[in-house]
Parts: C-alpha cells; sequence; structure tokens
C-alpha cells in the first residue's frame, strides 16, 4: 500500500529543472481583483499595464487582460520586458460594476508604482466595491 501511494505522490512531483523552467515563465508581476461589496472575486474586469516613459512623460500600453473566474489576470508581463520603472495598472472598474446592474462611483482605477528590484515578485490586489477601493504590495 505505501509503495503504491508514494509511486502515487512522485508521479506529482517534478524535478528540479521543471520547477525552474515553470518559475521563468510565470509573470513577475500577478493582480487579483477581490469585489469586497460582495464578496466575491471581480470577475471579467477588463485591465491594462502601461509602463511611464522618462523622456516623454507619457505612459506606454504594455498588455491588457481581464481578469479570470477567480479574479486574477496571469501573464501580464515577461521577465524580459520586466524592468526598474514606473508602471501603472488601470483596472476598467466603471465597465465591471455596470455588467453586474450597478453604478460605481469611480469609473477606472489606476494604480502607480515603482519597480527598482525586477528580480522580485510583485501582487498588486485590487478590493473594490462601487464606492471605495484600497490596494497594497502583496506576496
Amino acid at each position: 500500500m505505501s509503495a503504491r501511494r508514494l509511486q502515487y505522490i512522485k508521479g506529482h512531483l517534478l524535478d528540479k529543472d521543471k520547477c525552474a523552467e515553470m518559475a521563468a515563465s510565470y509573470s513577475p508581476l500577478t493582480t487579483h481583483v477581490l469585489n469586497t461589496g460582495m464578496g466575491i472575486p471581480g470577475v471579467q474586469m477588463a485591465l491594462s499595464l502601461h509602463r511611464l516613459d522618462p523622456s516623454t512623460s507619457l505612459w506606454n500600453l504594455l498588455s491588457t487582460g481581464t481578469t479570470n473566474d477567480d479574479g486574477r489576470c496571469p501573464d501580464l508581463i515577461s521577465r524580459e520586458v520586466f524592468t526598474p520603472d514606473v508602471y501603472k495598472l488601470r483596472f476598467e472598474t466603471g465597465k465591471y460594476w455596470e455588467s453586474l446592474g450597478e453604478t460605481s462611483f469611480y469609473p477606472y482605477v489606476e494604480i502607480v508604482f515603482t519597480i527598482t528590484n525586477p528580480s522580485q515578485h510583485f501582487h498588486i490586489p485590487l478590493l473594490c466595491s462601487r464606492f471605495s477601493y484600497s490596494t497594497y504590495r502583496g506576496s
């Protein structure tokens, strides 16, 4: 019995090279939207990631996405493109609330943040209701 259990567990483990390969492919920046007014993930919310061009003070669009059934939007940016800079995540909160048949005080939420060490992982959640929002640097 225990030999069969060990074989089963071994089949679910990854070798060191496979783990390193998977870690390299994950986005160094993740986000998660929580609809705190209803106590559910913020599903199907459009968002975009931008980087500030210091020479022109204009925002350059890097990627767009939509949150999944868990309120997450994976693969925002690759490690190769993630550099020390000022970034902005823009969440289309007004359209999200409208899709739920609700109105919102905030038509969108923009979170601006500075990356100094792109080798780290950064998680930026958005907790929102129709009349408030908050964020923090998560892990």
